[in-house]
């Protein structure tokens, strides 16, 4: 099984509103709310791809309510520890006239010692269960880089398969930790390794440089849909095919549920693996929310996908 951790989960609203003018009224024709939250959405991903997972985190309020009910309602099994202040709210508003994305996201509920205190506790024992535990997301407004850390130790410790897909500097905090596998986007591995990604080359010495910080394995995806997946074997790259996309958000995390269906619970290669993740990424753009598509879909387009694999040179030159 599959631990995924949403510490800092939301109720995730989509809006379509062409022609988006700020300052003016507009109306949405189309919409979706969702449990959301890095976490929550690749769990949605890897229970797409039928692969055995378990959501765990935080929530608290009528949208923690929420947040469960439509975790129950995507038949995903979860494990919350209840906090007192509200789960947070974050819009999206996707403009299809001009291809932009508008998020706004809110920062989070505040977290007692006695709450993070318990879902360590909790989380002690959901490891009991798992094979692999992905720490995705924000912190909440007032949990710091340390906490995560020592959960990260503790999974460690325990033997456990690794993930850490956050923002800069948690990412830069885990890292340390030696997690299995780090996922950043371009922006947040830009963030980590210390300079801009701009050409193919500066991708490849940008896994590299994740992996001598720390990391076991590391996968960065660009806004492009290009991506770049670092292991012992070398560095294996693809992009995802072209489809008629409606809206972006949650492509990665879509990616980084098809990448761990395929290492962790298919058990193919790291060319295949990225492969299906590539797929998974493209059929999530097809939708409106993070984390939502077919398998069919997925699988259709990974075989569209074209993967380099093993550039081997690129370690040895960076």
């Amino acid at each position: 099984m599959i631990l995924t951790v949403t510490l800092n989960a939301a109720v995730d609203r989509t809006l379509v509103v062409p022609s988006l003018t700020l300052g003016h009224r507009h109306r949405a024709p189309e919409g979706v709310a969702l449990a959301g939250g890095k976490g929550i959405n690749v769990a949605r991903g890897l229970r797409a791809l039928d692969v055995p997972v378990l959501a765990t985190g935080l929530v608290g309020g009528r949208n923690g309510d929420a947040i469960r009910d439509g975790l129950s309602e995507a038949a995903i099994p979860f494990d919350f520890v209840e906090i007192r202040s509200p789960s947070r709210t974050s819009t999206a508003i996707v403009d299809p006239t001009t291809g932009t994305q508008t998020e706004i996201n809110e920062y989070g509920p505040a977290v007692s010692p006695e709450e993070a205190q318990e879902f360590y506790r909790r989380l002690e024992f959901l490891m009991e269960y798992a094979t692999a535990v992905v720490f995705a997301g924000s912190l909440p407004s007032n949990l710091d880089e340390t906490f995560i850390v020592g959960l990260l130790r503790e999974t460690r410790e325990r033997g456990l398969y690794t993930v850490v897909d956050a923002p800069p500097a948690v990412l830069k905090a885990a890292i340390k930790v030696n997690p299995s596998l780090v996922s950043p986007n371009q922006h947040e591995a830009e963030s980590a390794v210390g300079f801009d990604f701009i050409e193919r080359e500066d991708f490849l010495r940008g896994v590299h440089r994740l992996v001598e910080l720390g990391a076991e394995s590391a996968c960065v995806t660009s806004p492009e849909g290009f991506s770049y997946l670092r292991t012992e074997e070398g560095v294996f790259c693809a992009r995802s095919p072209q489809v008629e996309a409606l809206s972006t958000i949650g492509s990665g995390d879509a990616y980084l549920a098809g990448l761990l269906a395929g290492l962790l619970h298919r058990r193919l290669s790291p060319a295949e693996s990225v492969r299906l993740a590539a797929g998974c990424a493209a059929a999530n753009a097809e939708s409106l929310g993070a984390g939502i598509f077919e398998a069919r879909r997925a699988e259709e387009l990974a075989e569209a996908v074209r993967v380099e694999a093993p550039v081997a040179e690129s370690i040895e030159r960076f």
